[in-house]
């Protein structure tokens, strides 16, 4: 992909044609960028906004889906700057009781997003949480637009955007600079991205192109889940957002691959036994970061080197490090899933950065933006939970 990714589609199984390849591009040569990769944040009333709060050290953000899923990824990978961060994604009464609790109103900022001003639950939790300063990012209209406007909360617009889609926009950009990190950056790393994976970028250097390929020839293989397996804690904030971005954009009319996984190593103690010896529907992605930001080299005292653990003796330790650790599960747990000819693919980061947290959140939107293309659904819907939502109001009325 490029001096900051790896991506390693050669034991996907896939099996790509040439024929297969040339109608691809065709088809996707034609499509007009999308709105996700044309979108210029307003950095300058961003930052505006961002200094009126400078001692904010609570970032409450409240958002469900698309609203709050990119900056989940952000807070994960990227620095805070000590700021405690508070995802709301709910409306459990516990879960706000327990941030009301720790979260003082004057050290406290709640920020909320809603691209309709519809959502019930941002709603509900603005009346909970109204003590707190409050910025709304939401559209120009809908109820949370007119509580702003009632109530004197300042607002940054949120673009028409589909929510999933608009993690480089100021539904995640506003709440990352509150939280300390380079949101320019973080928008520069996306905007190379978008360059590299546009509708006119060639198969062969259009790496989301290239994975969407791939995947969807799988599932026509009968390959139609996804065994999404994440060898970094700082990156399993992006687990979630991946999973969104492919089951609400592709999964429709019956077609779709099922996303699970997650952290690893420790999924390797449960779910790769799934993998591995279950249902023989899943392909293996794999993604790890080569440069950790901290290396902890091992000491081994000389008393315990002669101790053996399976084959080897403890002494072999000695000097190497964590990462060379975790590095060795991911390489063995790769082996086995090649020399068991289940699909693999790879996806290594070299190092995390707020342009390398922008590139992969690119790098995913487009990839899901072509998987919904390449089955002929429209990315942009979510038909699959407009009637739950519609059932919600219609009981909220009722009670």
């Amino acid at each position: 992909m490029s001096e900051e990714y790896f991506l390693d589609l050669d034991f996907s199984r896939a099996k790509l044609t040439e024929e297969e390849i040339k109608v691809c591009e065709e088809k996707i040569v034609k499509l007009e960028t999308p709105s996700f990769a044309t979108y210029s944040p307003d950095f300058s009333s961003l930052k505006e906004l961002s200094e009126k709060y400078p001692d904010k050290k609570n970032i409450i953000i409240e958002g469900n889906g698309g609203s709050i899923s990119t900056i989940r990824a952000f807070a994960s990978c990227l620095d805070t700057q000590g700021k405690n961060v508070f995802l709301l994604d709910t409306d459990d009464p516990d879960y706000l009781s327990e941030i009301k609790r720790k979260c003082e109103a004057t050290d406290t900022l709640l920020i909320v997003t809603s691209k309709s001003g519809e959502s019930i639950n941002a709603i509900a939790d603005y009346l909970a949480l109204r003590d707190y300063d409050t910025v709304f990012v939401t559209g120009e209209k809908g109820a949370l637009y007119e509580i702003a406007r009632s109530e004197n909360v300042p607002v940054l617009n949120h673009p028409e955007i589909s929510g999933r889609f608009s993690g480089i926009t100021e539904c995640a950009l506003f709440p990352a600079a509150m939280l300390g990190m380079d949101a320019t950056e973080i928008a520069r790393g996306a905007q190379i991205m978008y360059a590299r994976c546009a509708p006119d970028s060639p198969f062969a250097n259009n790496p989301a192109l290239r994975l969407a390929m791939h995947l969807d020839k799988l599932e026509k293989m009968s390959y139609d889940e996804v065994f999404l397996s994440i060898y970094s804690k700082k990156l399993t904030g992006y687990f979630e957002l991946i999973t969104q971005l492919f089951h609400e954009s592709v999964c429709k009319g019956g077609k779709g691959q099922t996303i699970y996984g997650g952290e690893a190593p420790e999924n390797q103690h449960h779910t790769l036994q799934r993998f591995n010896s279950g249902k023989r529907n899943s392909v293996g992605f794999f993604m790890t970061i080569k440069d950790f930001d901290d290396n902890i080299s091992l000491t081994v005292p000389e008393e315990l080197k002669s101790i053996k653990c399976r084959n080897i003796e403890l002494g072999q330790l000695e000097k190497m490090s964590l990462s060379d650790i975790i590095h060795t599960e991911f390489e063995g747990t790769w082996k086995d899933t090649i020399e068991e000819n289940i699909p693999a693919i790879h996806l290594e980061l070299q190092r995390l950065t707020p342009s390398s947290a922008g590139m992969l959140t690119a790098f995913f939107q487009y990839a899901a933006f072509y998987s919904s293309i390449l089955r002929d659904v429209a990315p942009f819907n979510q038909p699959g939970v407009e009637k739950s939502k519609e059932y919600i109001f219609q009981l909220i009325k009722e009670k």
